[in-house]
Formats: C-alpha cells, structure tokens, sequence
C-alpha cells in the first residue's frame, strides 16, 4: 500500500475543463478505455479526474463529492483495472465494495458489468435467495458487491472470504455511518488482509468517517471535490407546527397536499408503522401512494421504484434505510413527516429535491415532540427555515373539491361499495335521485 501526503487536494486551476479531458488521458489500459468509450463515456467528470489516478498507482485515498458527481465509475475503474488478467484467481474475493442500500449494490453492479463483461461480480444484498448468491460466488468471487448485512452472514457461514482481498471499497461512507453500519463495516474491514488499498468515497467527509479512515487507511490522500455554486439545490425549506393529537400530523399532511398539488413527492418517517400509516391514510384520501421499507422484499421495492421513476406514481413513503441509495430524478417535494435527530438524515433526505436546476421543497411537520430535534437542526445546519400556517379549512376545502373533480374526470378511482351506499343514502335523505346523479354520488362517496 502506498504512503502518500494525507493534506487534502481540491480542485484549482490546474485541473483544465473536465471537457477537454478525456479518459484517455488519465488511463493507460486501452481495453478499459475502449469498453467506457463503447458506452459513451468519454470525459471524466472532476471527482473521476482527481480520484482515478491516484487510485490506479495503488495509493490509499479518501473522497468527498455530492451526489450526481460520478463517483461510482471513480472507483469502479480502479478496482476494474486491479483485476486485469486475475482468471487464475477467479475462486477467490479480490475486491469487495460495500455500499448502504441494495438498490446502490445493484447500480454500482451494472456499472461494473458495463465497462468489463469479462467480470461476474456478485450483488449480494438482503431481500434475495441467499444460494443464488453463493452458487454465483462459486462461478466468479472476484468482485462482490453488497450491504453489510448480508456480506456478515456469508462471511460467518464461511461462504465468503477475505482473506485475498486486495482492494476495498466504502461507498457513501457517511451514510453507511448515519444507518449504524459502523460496528458491522469494522468487523468486515478486520478480516481483510493488511496488504491492500482502500478506498472511501463520500459526500461528506464527517468526524466519524475520518476516525474510521485513519483506523483502515494507510496515509490516504483526501480529495474533496469543490461544489459548484450552479449546482447547489434550489430549496425552499419550510415547517409547520402541528398539534399533539395522534391525527395531528396525518391531517395536517393531506392538507398540505391537497392544497399543493405536488407532481412527485417522497414522504420520510422514522418508523415502519409511520410509513403504513401514511399510506393508508393518503390512498384512503384518493392520492396513489406506496410505501417501502425493510418489511418489503427487493422484487417488491424494485416494481415501486419502477412505478415512481416512469411518474406512475406521485407519493412514495419511505423510511430512511429503506431510501438510502436511491436517485429519482426530479422530485418536487419532500415531506419530513417524522423529525430525524441527526443533521447528516436531513441533508440526505431533502437532496432529493431542487436537481437539475429546478426549484425544490422541503417541508417538516413539527410536533410537540418533534421541537428538541428541529431546533438542533435549525441550529446546526446552515439553512433558512421558513414557518408556514397550515392550509385553513376554506383552503382545503376548495382544493379537495378540486382534486375529486379531477379523479371524477380521469374515472380511474372507485370509490368503495360502503361509501357509495352512504353517499346514495345522503342524497336520497334530501330528496335527490341517485340514479340521476352518478358523478355527485361518486363525489359525495370520495370525500367521505
């Protein structure tokens, strides 16, 4: 392992225009350079052009890049390039990439399996019949993929080892830390042998990742990839105080959506039972929501995120772990419906929102019991809070009307038998005719 300087490197002036640098510049394996330019990538982006060098001379190093920047193809070549003419150790793990979140591991696979189908590295995450996963570390073990979780129950059923591995990854080191991760990631780095390179990639280099970085790194050279002003999210981030009672926050976010209207929205809540009852409460109000969390299995998460991705459906609510890892591109609000303790949560969460240049909202409901933490994290966070009134009942109720004159139009909601019998009941009681007033029975039925 290399003994490089630990001072940190930014971006200056003598890095040129990432556009006027391509990979041919910064890679001598010609084979690697043409599988990247068979898949359209010809210019590095600036975390690749400052990480793949210094990763390709063996040296150990630690990254800091936002989210979007091409971080997984920064590692990806390297460990790719590390494994050039390994068949004759194709029995044996040489590289192992660590990630927070199944969907990450599975991404980072098909990154990998892009620039070099030579290689069969093996995704192994929870949520997916664990002997597949084995008979495939038996056919290729050269590169694995996978969350902590699982790469800890192969290794302690002995299906998996370490001790051959050359080279490491931490992807999204401070998100692995922020999920409690850090007693598993130890355990895992322990077993590897004490000759080889690792590599730590994150958006932010907090304390935590650098104390687990002098424990595991050898010298490593820190990286930190300035953020572009023009790429910093536009998000207006603003909060409601909400009452005490335990349909306070249920009631005050379906107003507030109703009132909004939001094209896309990701809804976080701390606990599983908060995501069942948010999306039970919002389908019961007509709004097509879905939730994921860890009781889901991956065939399941994968059919909701292909759903929210092609904007077949508007609400996803999810709990942290369930989302770290995931990218859907523009999301135009993102709802706090629980309060997160940790700074680090915040920032990950309402990242989702304000890409691409476009205007982002972020909204927290506030609770009684919610004040501790919100009043850390205004404190602690560089970020201008606006408190907003909720939604009056005027409000919402022009808005609901119109958001059922809209599911009326587009006839793809049915409003339940019970509700229609009440509705029909109603109108009869006021001396209307039911039969002659389909849409109005349907209207009354979903607004009850």
């Amino acid at each position: 392992m290399s003994k490089n300087s630990s001072d940190a490197t930014t971006m200056d002036e003598t890095i040129q225009d990432s556009q006027s640098i391509s990979f041919r510049d910064i890679i001598e394996n010609k084979s690697l350079v043409e599988a990247l330019e068979k898949n359209s990538l010809i210019n590095p982006t600036p975390v690749q052009i400052k990480t793949i060098p210094t990763a390709l001379s063996g040296t150990d190093l630690i990254a800091q890049a936002q989210t979007g920047s091409g971080k997984t193809l920064a590692f990806s070549i390297p460990v790719v390039a590390s494994l050039q003419n390994s068949d004759k150790h194709i029995d044996k793990t040489l590289a192992l990439i660590l990630t927070p979140t199944r969907e990450l591991a599975e991404q980072i696979h098909l990154v990998i399996n892009s620039i070099s189908p030579d290689l069969a590295p093996v995704c192994v995450i929870g949520g997916v019949d664990q002997k597949k996963q084995i008979k495939k570390l038996s056919s290729d073990a050269r590169v694995v993929i996978g969350t902590p979780g699982r790469i800890m129950d192969l290794m302690r059923q002995k299906e998996l080892s370490l001790r051959h591995c050359k080279t490491f990854v931490l992807d999204e080191a401070d998100e692995m830390l922020s999920m409690g991760f850090v007693d598993d990631i130890k355990d895992i780095l322990k077993k590897l042998p004490k000759s080889r390179q690792g590599l730590f990639l994150s958006a932010t280099i907090t304390p935590r990742v650098e104390m687990l970085a002098r424990s595991f790194l050898s010298s490593p050279e820190k990286i930190i990839i300035e953020t572009d002003d023009d790429l910093v999210p536009d998000i207006e981030h603003s909060y409601y105080e909400v009452g005490s009672d335990l349909m306070a926050k249920p009631a005050a976010l379906t107003d507030i959506i109703e009132v909004l209207q939001p094209d896309s929205t990701i809804i976080f809540c701390n606990t599983k039972s908060d995501t069942e009852l948010v999306e039970a409460l919002l389908r019961r109000k007509g709004f097509d929501a879905r939730r994921i969390n860890s009781d889901l299995n991956q065939s399941q998460r994968n059919r909701v995120m292909t759903k929210i991705r092609a904007k077949e459906l508007k609400f996803l609510v999810a709990t942290d772990i369930a989302a770290r890892g995931i990218d859907i591109a523009e999301i135009e609000l993102v709802v706090n419906f629980s309060i997160h303790d940790q700074p680090e949560t915040y920032v990950h969460r309402t990242g989702r929102t304000g890409r691409a240049g476009k205007k982002g909202s972020a909204i927290s409901l506030v609770g009684p019991k919610d004040f501790g933490s919100f009043h850390f994290l205004s404190k602690v966070l560089d970020t201008d809070f606006t408190k907003k009134e909720l939604p009056s009942d005027s409000d919402v109720a022009s808005a609901r009307l119109k958001h059922v004159q809209e599911i009326i139009s587009s006839k793809e909601v049915v409003p339940k038998e019970r509700d229609q019998l009440v509705a029909k009941e109603l109108l009869s009681n006021l001396g209307v005719k039911a039969s002659e007033n389909e849409d109005l029975v349907k209207q009354i039925a979903l607004m009850s």
